[in-house]
């Protein structure tokens, strides 16, 4: 406990000083932990939420896989089909939340870096301008 307390306090102190890669690595290593390195509490909640459903889910359609494709090769003759059939289904889901899985890593992954590099934009953003003048558009940024 008090380990995971201890890298908790680490997570969130580093939001003052953001390093893009590090919040990467978190996001990569641990559900959720990019945003929280970020100080995002709300979508580490979401990441997390998201990706622990999806674990779990694969969990269980692969047990019931591996119990469909022992009931196969072990029971009733007559019910082989209908086995093979509920293995090949639940092989397939597992498989999905298994891209699924990868897609959210991948996605959070991306968020926390891009919310590292914005960290301090609401002290930058007073520097921008954007300006609608007829039927231009101007950008300006002051250093």
């Amino acid at each position: 406990m008090k380990k995971i307390s201890i890298i908790m306090l680490f997570l969130c102190l580093g939001s003052a000083f953001a390093n893009p890669n590090k919040a990467m690595l978190y996001s990569a290593l641990v559900p959720g932990g990019g945003q929280v390195y970020n100080g995002a509490y709300l979508k580490a909640g979401l990441v997390l939420g998201v990706q622990s459903y999806l674990i779990v889910n694969t969990v269980i359609q692969d047990n019931k896989a591996q119990d469909n494709k022992r009931l196969m090769k072990d029971g009733d003759p007559a019910l082989q089909s209908y086995y093979k059939a509920e293995y090949e289904s639940h092989k397939e889901k597992r498989n999905s939340n298994i891209w699924w899985i990868g897609v959210t890593t991948v996605l959070s992954m991306i968020d926390a870096y891009v919310d590292a590099h914005l960290v301090d934009f609401e002290d930058q953003k007073e520097g921008l301008r954007l300006r609608f003048e007829d039927d231009m558009l101007s950008l300006r940024y002051k250093f």
